[in-house]
This record gives C-alpha cells, sequence and structure tokens, in this order.
C-alpha cells in the first residue's frame, strides 16, 4: 500500500463486513512504568444524553516514586459514534504532581476541519484532515478496526500543534496474561514500535493491554485488571 498523509483509511481483510458496536463499560488496568509499578488506571466509557459518548481514564500514583509525587493523570475524550468510528469533539489531558502540572485541551471543528488546542498557555489551531482522532478515542478506533478485520489502519491523530499521521499494523492473534487472566488478543502495533495495544473479542472496545514509550524513553504498560 502506498503512503497515504490524508484521512484514516483501513485495509481491510477481503470479506469483512462486522461493523464494532459501542456499548458503556468500566475497566481497571495496572500500571507499571519500566517494570515498576505505579498505580491502578480506572476507564469508564459512557453515553450523554445528547447522545455523545465520553471515554475517561484516570491515574494515580499509589506505590513508590508515583506515590511520593502525588502523580494523578486524568485523560478525558468526548466523541459522536458514527459508522462504527469515533468523531472527536473535546479531549481534556490533565496531569498533576509535585513537581510538575500539564494541562492539554482542544476543542474539534468538523465543519471548518480544524482543532483549536491548549496546552498550558501555549495556544494552536491546525487543520484536520477526515477521521482525525485524540489519543483517547484512538483506542477504541483500533478495536474498531481489527473487528472490521482491517491489516493495517492509517490514521491522523490530533496532538499538541498537528494533526499526526500514525500507521498501525494488525497482527495475527496471540495468547496473553494479564493479571485480569489469560486472554487471545489481537496485537496493534505503530509503525515507529511507540504503541502496542492488544484487543480480545470478550473485553469489547478496551484494549486487553497497552504498551507506549514515553517522550523521555520510558516503557509504560497497562494491563487489564478488572472489568
Amino acid at each position: 500500500m502506498r503512503n497515504i498523509t490524508l484521512g484514516f483509511v483501513l485495509v481491510l481483510a477481503a470479506g469483512a463486513t462486522q461493523a464494532a458496536e459501542l456499548k458503556p463499560a468500566n475497566a481497571v488496568y495496572t500500571v507499571t512504568r519500566d517494570g515498576s509499578a505505579i498505580g491502578d488506571s480506572n476507564f469508564s466509557l459512557k453515553q450523554n444524553s445528547d447522545g455523545t459518548w465520553t471515554l475517561t481514564s484516570e491515574t494515580k500514583g499509589t506505590s513508590g516514586k508515583a506515590r511520593l509525587l502525588g502523580i494523578d493523570v486524568r485523560e478525558e475524550s468526548v466523541f459522536r459514534w458514527n459508522g462504527g468510528k469515533p468523531q472527536s469533539v473535546v479531549y481534556d489531558y490533565h496531569q498533576n504532581s509535585m513537581i510538575k502540572s500539564r494541562t492539554r485541551h482542544i476543542e474539534f471543528d468538523a465543519a471548518a476541519q480544524q482543532a483549536h488546542s491548549q496546552e498550558n498557555k501555549d495556544r494552536f489551531t491546525y487543520a484536520t484532515p477526515p477521521g482525525t482522532t485524540d489519543r483517547g478515542t484512538l483506542q477504541l478506533l483500533l478495536a474498531s478496526a481489527v473487528i472490521e478485520g482491517a491489516h493495517e489502519v492509517d490514521v491522523p491523530v490530533a496532538v499538541r500543534d498537528r494533526a499526526e499521521q500514525q500507521r498501525y499494523a494488525v497482527a495475527k492473534s496471540e495468547a496473553i496474561q494479564v493479571p485480569a487472566g489469560s486472554f487471545t488478543a489481537t496485537r496493534v502495533e505503530r509503525s515507529d514500535g511507540k504503541a502496542i495495544n492488544w484487543y480480545a473479542p470478550s473485553v469489547g472496545l478496551l484494549p486487553v493491554k497497552v504498551q507506549q514509550i514515553s517522550g523521555d524513553g520510558s516503557t509504560v504498560v497497562l494491563e487489564l485488571k478488572q472489568r
């Protein structure tokens, strides 16, 4: 497949027609950084009265240095669910600790195909190609792609000051072990190796496991603990 730099593209398996169905969900994940425990992350997916959905995750440092620093990270995505895909409306990120605080707020203007972003005191407005998603709803989009039988996912993701084109490869299912038990899960890996998600049919659209390389080079891993 040639490199496509605009829009959201799925490369589907022949004959795949199944669409993802969104349902309210809750899940708890253990969180580690470079093998050291940080605490738990609580995920919540719910429908709002106006028909939009909200995906929320909150991680509190309850172990080791994370506990001493009082780390508290909250991420929230408000979106519409159209044709088995998320359409971002608002994204918020808040990180608080004794030594550092950081916020990011992004509002999506679908009609103008723009995003208005603010990180702490810095403000940005940039173009959003069709299918642009935020970091939170990206998890759901990748799960939807797995259900639809995609082999590759090419998607623009809204970050601080731009829509960043990301490509993911969908691999064959493999057996993985997490605190919640054993699962046969599909591995979805970003082309630069900085993010890997695993999805299992029995869990739905939330991942069973997530592995990410942070900006400082550390490896953060979330593993399903309870649902």
